[in-house]
């Protein structure tokens, strides 16, 4: 009994030392090989690619809202959808919405949306996209 309770507890004291052990880490899976910056918010890091092309979240909306109230987080996420996945990428891969200064982007918008063929509500919803993610970008 006595030989029992030793093997317990010198098992018991190797799993411990071998969880302990163990460095623990967070991967980021992303479906694209786009680098990523990680940023800091409250307890929470979130990561983000340097091309400033993702799906906007409550920070994005937040930044827009302050310029522009209307704006839904639906309507972010169309514009995110337009812009990676929709019209924007059937001439071209999305671009790097960093590259740009915010006052540029409205032109190009235009210009693009010409191009696409989108309507005046989608181009909007692009637009308002784009100005949410330069408001929110890294310093």
């Amino acid at each position: 009994m006595k030989t029992i309770k030793i093997t317990l507890i010198i098992i018991f004291a190797i799993i411990i030392a071998a969880c302990s052990s163990q460095k623990k880490s967070t991967k980021t899976v992303s479906s694209t090989s786009t680098p990523t910056n990680t940023t800091s918010t409250g307890p929470f890091l979130i990561t983000k690619p340097t091309n400033g092309v993702y799906v906007p979240g409550n920070e994005e909306l937040t930044a827009i809202q302050l310029q522009y109230k209307d704006v839904t987080f639906d309507k972010l996420k169309d514009g995110y959808f337009i812009y990676s996945q929709g019209a924007c990428i059937n001439c071209h891969r999305a671009q790097n919405i960093y590259v740009h200064a915010e006052s540029q982007w409205k032109n190009i918008v235009d210009d693009m949306a010409l191009r696409a063929n989108i309507s005046d509500s989608q181009k909007d919803a692009v637009y308002k996209y784009v100005l949410a993610i330069k408001a929110t970008q890294p310093k």
